[in-house]
């Protein structure tokens, strides 16, 4: 468990404030109610004669008195991330999700930071900056690390604070959050403070980081930026600064992602902590291409389950180490370190990957298992192209789609513009097409009435259908089911929705829909679709840049067994030699 194991008894205290302060409750004053008591209890000398104005009644409240107590005997960085998420648990739902409130738990924190240093980032001789600061769950254990790397030295306490002043700095947009931040770095440093007697005044500005004005630049860049997809009315104000990487509505940490290039130093370093879906997504590939123009990839961890990194948060994780460079390079030999954390808790080096700056996604092993099965996929770059089949989102958008819909279809022969209305739900998870089929949250009517066979999305071919809402926590992302002979030929045509993604072979089709939908049931193509998916969602551009085996050594692997799984697994490790030779596209 990536989040401190005192989760349960954090959750009972925090509805216990809720309960006892009532529904109209002011986040930011409990907050300082909290850090008064606390430091009433732990740093009596850092804390204020007088109760921080509009707080009485809190810090008079026994639940936020119980739930003070409880941090002030925590460790030091649990204790910082347990009062920062307090924070984002009780302001309003509306605030929480416009600056997607979600902070950093230690043990990544730790992780992030010991991989900067590991790359040549130096603790107190270079600089430090989080332009999304937050709680300061990085700045805090850096200065937590900066004191214990000075013991040793023959500065005074005050130079040691001053060292650590200089050092590190963050930015952010609320208020609130950086009086909590200053307040836990004067309490990290706190020993000195009280030999020294010298209070620090650490550089933390208010404002958006993703367009704050200055030139200033640094050794390193540490972030955890929020994540959420930017509203429409929002994208026009960062178009001028970040228009280069901008496609449709950006997640705001692609962003912050892009900010950071321009805030390190260059060949400073850059350390990430954020979602996985740039990596493949759509709408982030001019950010990836950039980032290989612009920057070397140097490693990226891959951090499992999703589930137990933040609270309240479904979206895979990742650390990302980036190295700033001259505009432009073309280094094609370029490789990234990947490494997984495995069930157990540790971290385990898989090796290094060619990633491509085409913009595409890029392929990373998600375990440690599909490295070798990775390694034979890059060398093919075969495709769906290479089969002759061609992606396509289902045309019926069921809340827009005005056609009338039926329950049955009708037998009367003029009927013959009703055709088959297929939902994602036709398809089984055993990758079997069963049209009509119901599910519990839907029932669906499997009718609908066209204007003619040759109207944009009536299908009129045997085709192979996929679920397009898929997650990661299923058995499989690719759920394929081929449409079979008989069926057509009753049925002549059919439309799909739009939570269907249509296969559709060609005339240089190498191999039949059933041939096709077997391939993509496979663990082995599977795993490889995982490498470049992370979002819930089977895109048509993840689809066209799968990694496929060779079709003819799918072909060759298939003639004498029906053993799929282990054929696919053959057709991958006999593709390098159907590839020599082979021009990439």
């Amino acid at each position: 468990m990536i989040i401190p194991d005192a989760r349960l008894k954090f959750f009972r205290r925090v509805k216990s404030v809720r309960t006892s302060t009532g529904d109209d409750i002011d986040a930011g004053k409990i907050i300082r109610a909290i850090l008064h008591l606390w430091q009433a209890r732990k740093f009596p000398e850092l804390r204020s004669a007088r109760v921080p104005w509009g707080t009485a009644a809190y810090v008079a409240d026994p639940a936020v008195e119980e739930f003070a107590d409880w941090v002030s005997r925590q460790p030091f960085g649990d204790a910082a991330y347990w009062i920062a998420t307090t924070y984002a648990l009780l302001v309003d739902r509306g605030t929480r999700s416009e600056r997607a409130l979600f902070f950093t738990p230690p043990i990544l924190a730790d992780r992030l930071i010991s991989n900067l240093v590991s790359a040549g980032v130096e603790l107190v001789k270079n600089t430090w900056h989080d332009p999304a600061c937050g709680g300061s769950a990085f700045l805090v254990p850096l200065a937590l690390r900066m004191m214990k790397g000075l013991e040793g030295t023959k500065l005074t306490a005050k130079q040691k604070l001053i060292a650590i002043e200089n050092a590190i700095s963050g930015n952010d947009i609320d208020a609130e959050l950086l009086h909590l931040s200053a307040a836990l770095l004067e309490m990290a440093t706190f020993p000195l403070i009280r030999e020294s007697r010298y209070t620090p005044t650490f550089n933390l500005t208010i404002g958006d980081g993703l367009i704050a004005a200055g030139s200033a630049t640094y050794d390193a860049v540490i972030c955890n930026p929020p994540y959420r997809k930017l509203k429409a009315s929002e994208v026009h104000a960062y178009r001028e600064a970040h228009g280069d990487v901008i496609e449709g509505q950006p997640n705001i940490y692609g962003l912050f992602i892009n900010r950071s290039l321009s805030l390190a130093k260059r060949d400073g370093l850059i350390g990430l902590l954020t979602p996985t879906s740039f990596l493949s997504g759509n709408s982030f590939s001019k950010l990836r291409a950039k980032l290989l123009r612009e920057a070397s990839v140097l490693s990226v961890d891959m951090l499992g389950n999703r589930k137990s990194m933040f609270i309240d948060v479904l979206q895979e994780t990742a650390i990302t180490l980036l190295r700033p460079t001259e505009a432009d390079r073309d280094d094609a030999n370029a490789k990234t370190q990947i490494v997984v954390l495995t069930d157990d808790g540790k971290y385990r080096d898989v090796g290094k990957f060619p990633l491509p700056n085409s913009g595409s996604p890029w392929p990373i092993p998600r375990s440690a298992d599909d490295a070798a099965l990775v390694a034979a996929a890059e060398r093919g770059q075969f495709t769906l192209a290479d089969y002759g089949y061609v992606a396509r989102i289902g045309s019926l958008v069921a809340y827009r789609d005005k056609r009338p819909r039926f329950a049955k279809r009708p037998v009367d022969p003029k009927d013959r513009l009703i055709v088959p209305l297929i939902w994602a739900t036709d398809i089984a998870p055993n990758g079997v097409f069963d049209h009509g089929r119901q599910h519990r949250s839907r029932k669906s009517r499997p009718y609908v009435q066209i204007k003619g066979f040759n109207e944009a999305g009536v299908v009129k071919i045997r085709s192979v259908l996929l679920q397009r809402l898929t997650s990661s926590d299923q058995r499989s992302r690719l759920v394929a089911a081929p449409i079979s002979p008989a069926w057509l030929k009753k049925n002549e045509a059919y439309v799909c929705e739009n939570h269907v993604i249509v296969l559709e072979p060609t005339k240089q089709a190498s191999i039949s829909v059933e041939h096709m939908a077997a391939l993509l049931n496979t663990k082995a193509v599977d795993r490889i679709f995982r490498t470049i998916s992370s979002a819930t969602n089977v895109a048509v551009s993840e689809l066209n840049a799968l990694l496929l085996p060779a079709p003819k050594a799918w072909i060759a692997a298939t003639e004498n067994t029906t053993d799929f799984e282990m054929a696919a697994r053959v057709a991958y490790e006999g593709t390098a030699s159907l590839a020599k030779g082979r021009v990439k596209p």
